[in-house]
């Protein structure tokens, strides 16, 4: 997936960018840029030593964008349905009479412990590494 950009601040070697919504964004209800039209701010690796004000194109790649949506989303929407089936063959093994609320707290919980366990073992490097946009090229059109 690769975007136009317009950097507007530096620090070290990251560089803040600016990405405005295209064409594209305007059906599109997923974040700001769709619904309101607002830039999205980002902070991705300068990897071309671009400068404040200069337009350039960033790109992330399809594969670690589609594995960091599934470790985002599936992975704990699967503890929470499993922690649902878990909570209903407890409650029946317990003898629990409120089955359903017992079975969505577990599933909760097990969903929270998803959560943690993804920002725990998850390597703040591994993070900025991969999954992090880059600055690939800088652009010679003013937007």
């Amino acid at each position: 997936m690769r975007e136009k950009a317009i950097v507007v601040a530096n620090k070290k070697e990251h560089a803040q960018i600016e990405i405005r919504p295209n064409s594209s964004c305007k059906g599109c209800r997923g974040c700001s840029a769709g619904k309101e039209g607002k830039p999205i701010r980002v902070w991705a690796k300068n990897c071309v030593n671009a400068k404040v004000g200069q337009v350039v194109e960033v790109e992330l790649g399809a594969s670690t964008f589609l594995s960091a949506t599934l470790i985002v989303y599936a992975i704990p929407l699967l503890s929470f349905l499993a922690g649902i089936g878990l909570g209903y063959k407890i409650s029946g093994l317990l003898n629990i009479n409120s089955t359903e609320p017992f079975a969505i707290l577990i599933g909760l919980v097990l969903m929270i412990i998803s959560f943690a366990s993804i920002h725990f073992f998850t390597r703040r490097r591994e993070i900025e590494n991969k999954y992090s946009p880059r600055i690939i090229r800088i652009s010679n059109d003013n937007r």
